[in-house]
């Protein structure tokens, strides 16, 4: 039985936020043409995305609803904002195997997401300080 993908193409102005972090959303995204960057919430860079990748997907796998990052066109961009039930029904029938690796998989990235976070702010800290202080006991 093949489903049927519920989803409505969007154009997006480079800069348009398409989700803020803190959202209550678990719809996802699939980029048609364009670059989106995924932010974090201090503004790092998390990932630049392209034509054909897929994102906004952590949200629902997780089964958190709010947003951890933010999604930003880099570029102007089409994309297809794809419907949460659709992506509930291909989880539902995926090898619970699967669906375990897969709720594996995005934990990690949340983590690793996280840990980047944690490192680049340490790094700022750092770039404001001068070398006689980073040397200092």
């Amino acid at each position: 039985m093949k489903l049927v993908m519920n989803m409505v193409r969007k154009p997006f102005k480079a800069g348009e936020v398409i989700f803020d972090i803190s959202e209550k959303s678990d719809d996802l995204y699939l980029i048609n043409s364009g670059t989106v960057d995924i932010k974090s919430n201090e503004g790092l860079t998390l990932a630049t995305l392209k034509a054909g990748e897929l994102f906004g997907e952590m949200a629902s796998i997780m089964g958190e609803r709010e947003r951890t990052a933010c999604a930003v066109t880099a570029t102007n961009a089409v994309i297809d904002v794809i419907d949460a039930k659709t992506m509930q029904r291909k989880l539902g029938e995926a090898d619970p195997v699967l669906r375990a690796l897969i709720r594996n998989l995005t934990n990690r990235l949340a983590d690793a997401n996280e840990m980047n976070e944690r490192q680049w702010l340490r790094l700022n800290i750092y770039q404001s300080l001068t070398p006689y202080e980073i040397e200092k006991p």
